[in-house]
């Protein structure tokens, strides 16, 4: 169905009206997609699963004439529900927590406990016998075993169906390990690395309080651009087929997401050899979530030739190392060099080998490594963050992977929706190991922030069939093109606007109309360095004593601005003048606040003390914020976006009234400011301009320009 992620779904051929039973709903549910689609003989029924009862029934000659009107009506046809498969096992993942803590196992244990639950509901029998079949841990049923079996078996008969008024929707766990699991087991590590471990009220362990603000060491692959990514790289791998042996790795492999979509394609492709799956990662939680997903993946699917899993839990950038192989596909950490741990910032010195590095990201080093680890002729597929396609620090590394392979796919994928926890835009690579006589061009996507683009580009890269298009494909929101591989050597930079952006943009120059920067200067918003104890929410602040609020200014994240109106502001801990820190010693920061102090800072304390600003100045002022910004005392009025803004991302602060913390300033310059000042005041030329900013128009022609989007709008 050259599934691109979005409009994807179930389809059954049958003779029997199955719309009239409850189960196409239940699959879809269980299966994380929102539409199952009958084919009979002379008509197509679709059902949605937030609405089992009410299928749309056509004619099927209709549906045969008409295919791209009934595949827009799939896309078109939203779900109304947020009750997904994916939230649902994540209650019984939290259930399971609580009873762990409760029964004295270690919070590490409770993903060895999840996945043998998951598994004994699809073969009860199996696991009591042969638990190793799933990849599970020797001590797993003893462990399971020591929790409440009431509670236990209260949480398992809650979790075989949906919840309130889908109840009727009976759950199938293994649709939910095969299609959701990527998505699950991701969540579920993430809730793993960042929620509380302590109970509530009412004895449960509830989800994340306050999530993230960059990727760090917490993977999420979106099984869809995985899926594209590993079918490009045994694409440029060739005669899948016929290979006697395949060794595929990835050295980053969270829950598996990649390795799973490796043996989906690889059936498809019917693969016969013997295939060996190398799949590491620092995190041991990660490794028993992906040794579960991949073993109930080979329960439904294994090559002729066999297969030898082995799954280690270590560092790959040390001594575990990158093992060679024909394959290898990775989700590497997104680590910018201010989060880089010292043994990190060597790791990334050492994988450059002197080519010099700046202030890299980390999945530079697993990138690298990873070509390096490539056999002859092998290929590896990656996602990294797309400010390394233009970063002025990434050139030399840019230049390496032209050094060390062939490039065959460079895309820069706009849709942030596709990342869970992800602010930074997303690319991805297939490289070759290897110099042909006579390269061929490679292919180049771009997607823009719709996710039917993202979709929609990945569907046609697919139908390409590994094949580089010999003229440009070019839709409103994405595009795909050749780019011959001479001219990325020494080019300053690798993001590329689409052909028809490139003509407008063009066009624009030629205009000769004023520059941006020559009527605002942008600046990065505030940084706290732990919004957890410095950046309320409303209610929190709310219940602080009237005294301290006034220690605390109004700020805005990425969710605060919503159609071009700030309207879920946050409270920021602002103890700081002009002049320097509002407070000499903790006493009288303990005074001024002593329940906020209790309440945020005390609890933090270490953390607060070992951000990377404060160490390196010796600041004694632990409890202030990690970069306060001289901008921030500026009276003047300015205009406030997100981190990555769209149509409805920027809004006025005509009072000066807000600092952004998760997004960007923009103050008017004299050269915008003088201009009109004799007929309109700054306020209203600056709403002009808002009303400019969040237009479709204007986001587009922005997104086409900016060659660096990390620590711009």
């Amino acid at each position: 169905m050259l599934d691109g992620g979005y409009g994807t779904f179930a389809l059954s051929t049958s003779e029997e009206d199955l719309w009239r039973q409850g189960d196409p709903a239940a699959w879809a549910w269980s299966s994380d997609i929102p539409h199952h689609v009958t084919v009979t003989v002379n008509r197509v029924a679709v059902v949605r699963w937030d609405r089992p009862n009410e299928p749309r029934i056509f004619e099927r000659g209709g549906v045969e004439r008409s295919l791209i009107k009934f595949y827009s009506y799939l896309t078109d046809d939203r779900l109304r529900s947020n009750k997904s498969v994916v939230d649902h096992l994540l209650g019984l993942f939290r259930r399971i927590r609580s009873l762990s803590h409760a029964a004295g196992i270690a919070d590490e244990r409770t993903t060895d406990i999840f996945v043998a639950t998951l598994a004994g509901m699809i073969a009860h029998e199996e696991v009591l016998g042969h638990p190793e079949r799933f990849g599970l841990a020797p001590d797993v049923l003893d462990l399971q075993a020591s929790l409440d079996s009431v509670g236990l078996a209260a949480a398992q008969d809650e979790i075989s169906r949906a919840s309130g008024s889908l109840s009727l929707l009976k759950l199938h766990p293994a649709l939910a390990v095969r299609h959701a699991g990527g998505q699950l087991f991701q969540e579920a590590h993430f809730e793993l690395l960042r929620a509380p471990n302590s109970l509530d009220l009412f004895g449960l362990i509830g989800a994340p309080d306050v999530k993230v603000s960059s990727r760090g060491g917490t993977h999420y692959t979106p099984p869809a651009l995985a899926r594209s990514v590993v079918e490009q790289a045994l694409g440029a791998l060739g005669h899948i087929h016929t290979r006697k042996q395949l060794t595929i790795c990835d050295p980053a492999c969270g829950s598996g997401a990649f390795l799973h979509e490796v043996l989906r394609a690889l059936r498809r492709s019917e693969f016969k050899g013997q295939l060996v799956i190398v799949g590491q990662d620092i995190s041991t939680a990660a490794i028993a979530m992906a040794g579960f997903v991949l073993h109930t993946a080979l329960r439904d699917w294994s090559p002729a030739g066999g297969v030898k899993l082995k799954l280690h839990a270590g560092d790959s950038l040390a001594d575990l190392g990158v093992p060679k192989a024909d394959l290898i596909v990775m989700n590497p950490p997104f680590l910018a060099f201010g989060s880089q741990t010292p043994l990190q910032r060597e790791q990334l010195r050492a994988a450059m080998a002197g080519a010099g590095t700046a202030r890299g990201d980390l999945s530079m080093a697993f990138i690298i490594k990873g070509l390096q680890s490539l056999k002859p002729g092998g290929v590896l597929g990656a996602l990294f963050p797309a400010s390394l396609l233009s970063l002025k620090a990434a050139a030399p590394w840019r230049e390496m992977l032209l050094d060390l392979g062939e490039i065959q796919l460079l895309a820069s994928i706009g849709d942030f929706g596709l990342f869970s926890h992800a602010m930074v835009q997303v690319a991805c690579a297939v490289i070759r190991n290897g110099k042909s006589l006579h390269p061929e061009d490679a292919t180049a996507l771009v997607s823009g922030n719709d996710p039917k683009a993202t979709g929609g580009a990945l569907r046609w890269l697919r139908k390409l069939n590994y094949k580089t298009p010999s003229t440009p494909i070019t839709e409103t929101e994405w595009s795909l093109f050749p780019i011959p591989l001479s001219g990325l050597r020494r080019r300053s930079t690798w993001r590329f606007p689409s052909p028809s952006s490139d003509r407008i943009l063009r066009a624009l120059q030629d205009t000769q109309l004023p520059a941006l920067s020559h009527l605002f200067d942008v600046r990065q918003g505030i940084q706290t360095g732990l919004n957890e104890a410095l950046l309320l929410v409303e209610d929190d602040w709310q219940k602080l004593p009237l005294k301290e609020r006034h220690f605390f200014r109004l700020a805005t994240m990425s969710d605060s601005i919503q159609n071009g109106l700030v309207k879920k502001p946050y409270r920021l801990f602002f103890p700081h003048s002009e002049s320097g820190p509002l407070f000499s010693d903790e006493q009288k920061v303990r005074a001024a606040v002593p329940r906020y102090f209790d309440r945020f800072l005390e609890p933090y304390r270490d953390r607060l003390m070992k951000r990377a600003s404060i160490v390196r100045a010796r600041r004694s002022d632990w409890w202030g914020l990690m970069r306060p910004r001289a901008w921030s005392f500026s009276p003047t009025p300015k205009i406030v976006s997100k981190f990555f803004a769209a149509e409805g991302g920027f809004a006025g602060d005509y009072e000066a009234t807000y600092v952004p913390v998760m997004g960007h300033a923009w103050f008017p310059k004299d050269a915008l400011s003088n201009a009109m000042e004799e007929s309109l005041p700054i306020t209203q030329i600056l709403a002009a301009y808002v009303a400019f900013f969040n237009s479709t128009v204007f986001v587009r022609i922005l997104a086409s320009m900016l060659h660096m989007l990390q620590g711009a709008v």
